[in-house]
């Protein structure tokens, strides 16, 4: 739907500080909508990059558009990914119109080592810079939220581990404990600090709440009769390991279908 943020290609509702561009998005609202029928008419999902306030507003007001023209016969499943920026008057919407949200919990600490607030406070002002990555306050609305890694760099797996993910999504952090090229290091904790999500919280947004984004709830994300058995054993407890450095945690053990596998 939009850009990214650091060089203001993200679609914004208020202009960037520093200098007054917008950013654009991809679609406008009635063609979500449009794009949203067809979708629903050929049993597919949704799920779009959204890294500005605008962007997700506009894919928002086009579910509302196609939600209203269908009614009970609206199918499909809707993910804003990313979600860096969001503005107040469309953070209770997710809920009330079904869309999911999708963080990448390892840019919680800012994106970039040292102290990111100073880097974004030019882009976006202080007030709103210290507004980025609110997915407690998502999480809070009862709207679905769920996690996963679009931090990937080649020849460096790090950013893609989920245990990574984790201890920043509980630490808005990157310290001298976490499993992390030196360059992602952070000085302090990223404002909002009441953002931090739970470990209880992060492992459902990986694994229940992911199955239900991809409508596989029913054989996947949880251990229970009758699904695939899909799981992994770890030597710690991760419900009460603690945040900091909680990405040096990996399974002793991965089951496939009831069976041991490595």
């Amino acid at each position: 739907m939009d850009g990214t943020m650091k060089i203001e290609t993200a679609a914004m509702v208020t202009p960037y500080a520093d200098t007054g561009v917008v950013g654009a998005t991809t679609f406008e609202a009635e063609e979500i909508a449009e794009i949203l029928k067809t979708l629903n008419e050929e049993g597919l999902d949704f799920h779009v990059h959204t890294v500005g306030e605008r962007s997700s507003r506009v894919v928002l007001d086009g579910v509302e558009m196609a939600r209203k023209e269908l009614g009970d016969n609206f199918r499909v499943k809707v993910t804003c990914a990313h979600l860096w920026i969001q503005d107040d008057a469309d953070l209770e919407r997710f809920k009330k119109l079904g869309v999911t949200a999708n963080y990448t919990p390892v840019w919680h600490s800012g994106t970039i080592g040292g102290n990111p607030i100073e880097f974004w406070s030019v882009l976006l002002g202080e007030e709103r810079a210290a507004k980025m990555y609110r997915s407690k306050t998502l999480w809070d609305t009862g709207a679905l939220v769920t996690f996963s890694s679009d931090d990937v760099a080649y020849g460096d797996f790090s950013t893609w581990s989920p245990y990574y993910g984790m201890e920043v999504g509980m630490t808005r952090h990157v310290s001298e404990k976490t499993k992390a090229p030196d360059e992602q290091r952070t000085v302090k904790a990223f404002p909002p600090l009441d953002e931090r999500m739970s470990i209880e919280e992060l492992l459902l947004g990986y694994t229940i709440n992911g199955a239900k984004q991809l409508g596989i709830e029913a054989s996947k994300g949880s251990i229970e009769a009758g699904k695939d058995a899909d799981f992994l054993v770890f030597e710690n407890d991760l419900l009460t390991a603690e945040p900091a450095g909680f990405s040096y945690n990996l399974p002793t053990d991965v089951y496939s279908g009831g069976k041991k596998v490595n």
